[in-house]
């Protein structure tokens, strides 16, 4: 059986040498490749290039993006050449791209480096497309599993992102963390809460086990 586990930060583009990205290492993802691999599943990740967290590739197959439209891309021709039984995307996805930079005059630069020599400069900023929202139609039979990282908020409220995370994509599950909720992860399911877990290695073993017994 084979499950997919995205695993890290993707990146956008400002130039040919910097890019808006975030401070995501890849460590969740990279602990969840090798529960579900104990558990005995095959599994890919699909890793983002400036992931930092080490990953076992002898066993476990990397497929590299960098920006959304690279994972977008790498899904798309997995779903064709495979059958995927669970999917967790744990990956940290850029919520906007640089649509235009330009001087404070209103000048548009395209440089490959853009250097100092112009002063100010304004990047406009676009919402990138949400990746999530395509899951169910490329993986139709998957199990998929969402990630809610919330800053602000309580833990409640970041519950209730998760839940409304799951209906409005047709999730199987969603996990909610971060700073709103405190130490741990929260899964919710399609009927409440699955548990909550209070370190990355006990989530991915509660994961690991919730889709092999399912």
């Amino acid at each position: 059986m084979t499950v997919l586990v995205t695993c890290g930060p993707s990146s956008e583009p400002i130039d040919r040498v910097r890019s808006l990205t975030n401070f995501s290492t890849g460590e969740l993802g990279a602990i969840l490749c090798e529960s579900l691999c104990q558990a005995g599943f095959k599994v890919i990740c699909l890793r983002s290039r400036t992931a930092t967290f080490p990953i076992d590739e002898q066993k476990i197959k990397m497929l590299p993006f960098r920006t959304n439209a690279d994972l977008s891309a790498v899904f798309q021709k997995v779903a064709r050449e495979q059958k995927i039984v669970a999917l967790f995307h744990t990956a940290a996805l850029c919520d906007y791209r640089v649509s235009e930079v330009s001087t404070l005059e209103g000048k548009l630069l395209d440089a490959g480096k853009i250097g100092t020599g112009y002063g100010p400069i304004t990047m406009t900023l676009q919402p990138t497309e949400k990746i999530i929202a395509h899951l169910r139609a490329w993986f139709p039979t998957t199990k998929l599993v969402g990630w809610k990282y919330e800053v602000d908020g309580t833990k409640m409220e970041s519950c209730s992102k998760a839940s409304h995370q799951i209906e409005k994509y047709q999730l199987d599950a969603s996990v909610a963390n971060g700073p709103a909720v405190g130490e741990g992860f929260e899964v919710m399911g399609l009927n409440g809460s699955l548990g909550f877990y209070d370190s990355k290695k006990a989530l991915a073993a509660f994961l690991a086990q919730w889709v092999k017994s399912s």
